[in-house]
C-alpha cells in the first residue's frame, strides 16, 4: 500500500512539474516576442514579414545585423532563461545537478564525444540531402531557406563572430539546458524508459526547430546527443558537441561561401563515405560505451 502511495506522489509531483516546466516555457516565450516587437520598434524597422520578404529577394540586407540581434533575443528567451528559471525556481539548491550540469566533464569523454559527431557528419549530410529530394517543392520553405543563406554570407569577422553567438553559442547552450536537460528528464520519467525518453526528445527537439526538409538528420543528431548525456551523465558534454556541430556550420560557410548555397544546390554525399562514416561511427560508439560501461543517467525504479 506504501508502495503504490509512493507511485501516485511520484506522478502526481512529476505533473506538478511538467505542467510549471510548460508554463514557464510558454511564458517567457511569449514575453520574448514582445520585447522584440518593443526593440523593433524602438529601432525604426519595418514590419517583419516585410524585412524577411525583402531579405529573401536580396532586400532591406541592412537590417540583417539588427535581425541576428533580435533573434538572438527570442532564442534566450525561447530556450536558455526558460530553462534556468525553471530548474532554479523549482529544483533550487540541486538544479545543476537535476539536470547533470554540476561536474566538469571528463577529458576523455568530451574527446571521444567529438569523435562520434565528426565521424558521423558525412552519413547525416547524405541523409539530409535525400529527407530534402523525397519531399516535395510544395512544402519546403525556399523563403526560410533564402533567409538563411542570407543570414550566413558572412563578408567580415564581424558577421562570423555574430553568427557563432547565435548559431553555434546561444543555440548550443539553450537547446541543451531545455532538451537535454528538462525535457529528456521529465519524458524518460513519464515513459519510465530512458531509451524512449531519448528518442521522443528527439523527435521534439527536430519538430521544434520548424524545417520537414532537416527533420530527420536533426532527429537523429538530437537522439545522439540524447545518449552522450545518458553514457556520460553530464549535460556539459552535450552543450560543447552542440557548440562545436553548430559553429563547424557557420566557419565552413565563412570560408567557402559557396557553401551556404541554395536547397537545389545541396549535392549527395557518395553512398560509400556514408557508409564507412557510420561504420567507423559504431566503432567509436562501441569503445565510447565500453569507456562508459554503465548508464550514468536517471535509474528507474
Amino acid at each position: 500500500m506504501r508502495m503504490e502511495n509512493n507511485y501516485i506522489d511520484r506522478r502526481e509531483q512529476l505533473k506538478n512539474e511538467t505542467f510549471l516546466f510548460l508554463f514557464i516555457w510558454f511564458g517567457f516565450y511569449v514575453v520574448g516576442m514582445i520585447v522584440v516587437q518593443l526593440l523593433a520598434a524602438l529601432f525604426g524597422l519595418p514590419d517583419f514579414s516585410k524585412i524577411l520578404n525583402g531579405i529573401a529577394k536580396g532586400e532591406y540586407l541592412e537590417y540583417l545585423d539588427t535581425l541576428k540581434v533580435l533573434q538572438l533575443i527570442v532564442h534566450l528567451f525561447q530556450y536558455l532563461i526558460p530553462a534556468l528559471v525553471f530548474i532554479f525556481l523549482y529544483h533550487k539548491k540541486n538544479a545543476l545537478k537535476i539536470v547533470y550540469a554540476n561536474k566538469t566533464p571528463m577529458i576523455k569523454n568530451i574527446f571521444w564525444s567529438l569523435l562520434l559527431v565528426a565521424s558521423i557528419y558525412p552519413f547525416i549530410s547524405f541523409i539530409y540531402y535525400w529527407n530534402t529530394q523525397l519531399l516535395p517543392d510544395s512544402i519546403i520553405s525556399q523563403e526560410k531557406l533564402d533567409i538563411q543563406s542570407a543570414f550566413l554570407e558572412m563578408n567580415t569577422p564581424k558577421d562570423l563572430i555574430l553568427n557563432l553567438l547565435l548559431l553555434g553559442l546561444a543555440a548550443g547552450i539553450g537547446e541543451e539546458f531545455l532538451f537535454r536537460g528538462i525535457l529528456q528528464r521529465l519524458l524518460t520519467l513519464w515513459t519510465q524508459n530512458i531509451h524512449y525518453g531519448a528518442i521522443l526528445t528527439g523527435f521534439i527537439f527536430s519538430l521544434m526547430h520548424f524545417q520537414l526538409e532537416g527533420f530527420v538528420p536533426r532527429f537523429l543528431l538530437g537522439v545522439i546527443f540524447c545518449y552522450l548525456l545518458i553514457f556520460t551523465g553530464n549535460l556539459w558534454i552535450t552543450v560543447l558537441v552542440h557548440v562545436f556541430f553548430n559553429s563547424f556550420q557557420v566557419i565552413i560557410p565563412y570560408f567557402s561561401p559557396n557553401l551556404a548555397g541554395n536547397i537545389n544546390d545541396i549535392e549527395s554525399v557518395p553512398f560509400l563515405l556514408a557508409g564507412i562514416s557510420s561504420l567507423i561511427f559504431l566503432l567509436f560508439l562501441a569503445i565510447f560505451k565500453k569507456i562508459n560501461q554503465e548508464y550514468k543517467y536517471i535509474k528507474i525504479n
